[in-house]
């Protein structure tokens, strides 16, 4: 079911951009619910709402060559996907509860990195010139955020840099599912597999449902724009343009925390943790301009 019909290069800018500023509200909204719930329940909760929305809004209207069927090495993969996603997006928000949501988003484009560290361990890649100047300039990025980062923050610092360890993973782990499964299936059967994951986690750990009363329309808008409309903005912004125009757009998303913190929720990181955070998102940008494709010839 194609929702956005033009098929044009301007169309896709226009699509990267607005996925990118709906991952943007996706981090404040979540700062929003975090002040009141705690991050596994937000997960619990979101997740249902994307699988629950997905079943109702895509399942019926599904094209009819779009098939169901997974096959064993497809459910391997995305369930491995699946688990280390889980993991990534409850560390990106357990940092995201305790510091400034436009330092956590920054400090998430560290992943980029991480992807291309993963290309040259895992798949003897080899580094361009473009790619090393981009590397350093992020990891001076990072250096200079842990620098003159404010003490309260220290340990959301730390979850997010593994969240963007593990979104780095996922990265990786992407490019082989894709082999597998339809995009539009992944996403679905991601959203189910991760709310379960989730659920289980729930019930060992014990969580609470304390305040969800109080946020609960930002619940339920971030899991209908996290991961259903963001997904939908960012597949039709590829269907356009080449991946690396989407991810480099897909760069800015810090900036649109930032503005929409200062609105919001009046908090803006100081200048040096800005500063950081910019040479991050700038080592990022090269490295998603010029990044080599990753070898087709690794073993899914």
């Amino acid at each position: 079911m194609n929702l956005i019909p033009s098929r044009s290069p301007a169309t896709g800018y226009l699509l990267a951009t607005i996925s990118a500023f709906g991952v943007g509200v996706s981090t404040v909204l979540g700062k929003w619910n975090l002040q009141e719930v705690e991050p596994l329940t937000m997960n619990c909760l979101i997740f249902s709402v994307a699988a629950v929305g997905m079943t109702v809004g895509w399942l019926p209207f599904r094209e009819k060559e779009t098939s169901l069927k997974v096959t064993n090495r497809g459910w391997m993969w995305l369930i491995a996907l699946a688990i280390v996603q889980c993991s990534a997006v409850w560390f990106y928000w357990l940092g995201v509860q305790i510091m400034d949501p436009s330092l956590a988003a920054f400090l998430n484009r560290s992943r980029v990195v991480i992807a291309l560290l993963l290309g040259i361990f895992i798949l003897k890649e080899r580094l361009n010139r473009w790619e090393v100047i981009g590397t350093v300039v992020a990891m001076v990025g990072i250096v200079v955020m842990r620098a003159t980062l404010r003490l309260e923050y220290t340990p959301g610092f730390a979850f997010v840099l593994m969240g963007a360890v593990l979104f780095g993973v996922t990265e990786l782990l992407s490019k082989i599912v894709v082999r597998h499964i339809r995009t539009s299936v992944l996403a679905y059967y991601r959203n189910l597999i991760m709310m379960v994951l989730y659920w289980l986690a729930f019930a060992v750990v014990g969580g609470s449902f304390d305040g969800v009363m109080v946020v609960w329309p930002g619940i339920v808008a971030l899991g209908l724009l996290g991961p259903i409309v963001n997904r939908l903005f960012y597949f039709s912004a590829l269907e356009r343009l080449e991946m690396v125009k989407v991810s480099v757009i897909g760069q800015i998303q810090p900036v649109f925390v930032i503005v929409l913190s200062v609105t919001f929720l009046d908090m803006l990181p100081s200048l040096r943790e800005m500063i950081g955070g910019i040479f991050l998102v700038i080592g990022a940008i090269i490295l998603v301009a010029f990044r080599r494709r990753m070898r087709q010839s690794f073993s899914a």
